[in-house]
């Protein structure tokens, strides 16, 4: 848990025109008070691209809410166990959550113990995330091609480490391996630093892996091979790194990450307008913009909070089909 240390400096201070609290009733305690710290629930382990991301948000946030941002990593099923202590927390402004495309794929893997629905809104997006193919140095996997000849030559022998099942880099692997004629196995870690580690060290052939900073210096010292970026075109990140349609292959593999904000159903519109307008202005700061162009995630922010639930839900329906046409389960 790391409590951000940039003090409350105040919206006004900030520049940032925020809606006016409405007062209690006489007699009432008040729901919501700037004196309180924020808990931001983050679903997977420190040191993880998902991680990186609440942090810079959350020191970016403290001074614009005037209230501490505390970054609280509560990890398991693949990011579900936060989801599930955010739905339990009182609807009263002081407790957000990380969405990200785990929030999408899990209703079809699991039994979720909260009602999204009912429990859960989203708030707004706050990035779009390339989803990177590497290769450990010890499998003399140089390119994608060579990748899909080892898969067909020994079938089940190649495997790959992911973030947790039902994660972006799950569901990469899910979508190329259909298309490239074989199957992996699955070596699930609980988060993205975990999975890296163990791809560092030789212990995974492969990894299918969201957009952090460490990649690209990773793949120009030699540590690990970057094979292609799940996308159409390459990325300024990363620009050594090809394309996965550089490799011959199509939209059917093309898979990007996404995180956002959420927060329990309930608050008081205030708080929540408040708190949009809040994250808006934090991300157009420099050291936010300039902190996720390092790990080469591209800033992206809903147009409203019904923009965001839109989009999620049209994610949802979207790797709900995939999970069950792959037989994907949480095992």
């Amino acid at each position: 848990m790391i409590v951000t240390r940039r003090r409350a400096l105040g919206a006004a201070s900030a520049g940032l025109a925020l809606p006016a609290l409405p007062l209690p009733a006489r007699g009432q305690p008040a729901r919501w008070s700037p004196d309180r710290a924020v808990t931001f629930l983050v679903g997977f382990p420190a040191g993880g691209v998902i991680d990186y991301v609440a942090r810079l948000l959350a020191r970016e946030l403290a001074p614009l809410l005037g209230q501490n941002v505390v970054v609280e990593n509560r990890t398991g099923a693949s990011g579900n166990l936060a989801t599930q202590a955010l739905a339990r927390m009182p609807a009263d402004g002081h407790a957000i959550g990380f969405a990200a495309i785990h929030l999408a794929a899990n209703p079809a893997l699991m039994p979720l113990g909260y009602d999204p629905a009912r429990d859960i809104e989203m708030l707004t997006q706050t990035g779009h995330v390339p989803v990177y193919f590497l290769a450990s140095l010890k499998g003399g996997l140089a390119s994608v091609r060579d990748v899909v000849a080892a898969g067909r030559a020994r079938p089940g022998e190649l495997n790959f480490a992911s973030g947790g099942i039902g994660t972006s880099s799950h569901l990469a692997a899910e979508l190329f391996s259909r298309q490239a004629g074989f199957r992996f196995t699955h070596v699930p870690f609980r988060g993205g630093a975990p999975s890296m580690q163990a791809l560092l060290q030789g212990e995974v052939d492969c990894s299918f892996t969201v957009a952090e900073a460490a990649i690209p210096g990773n793949v120009a010292s030699g540590r690990i091979r970057g094979l292609a970026v799940m996308q159409e075109a390459r990325i300024p990140a990363a620009p050594s790194v090809p394309a996965i349609a550089e490799a011959g292959f199509g939209p059917e593999v093309f898979i990007s990450s996404w995180h956002g904000v959420m927060m329990r159903t309930g608050w008081p519109p205030a708080v929540k307008a408040r708190w949009f307008e809040a994250v808006t202005e934090a991300m157009r700061t420099p050291a936010l913009t300039e902190g996720l162009a390092r790990a080469g995630i591209e800033p992206r922010a809903s147009a409203s909070p019904a923009d965001f639930a839109s989009f999620v839900a049209a994610e949802t329906e979207r790797w709900t089909r995939v999970i069950r046409e792959a037989g994907i389960t949480a095992q």
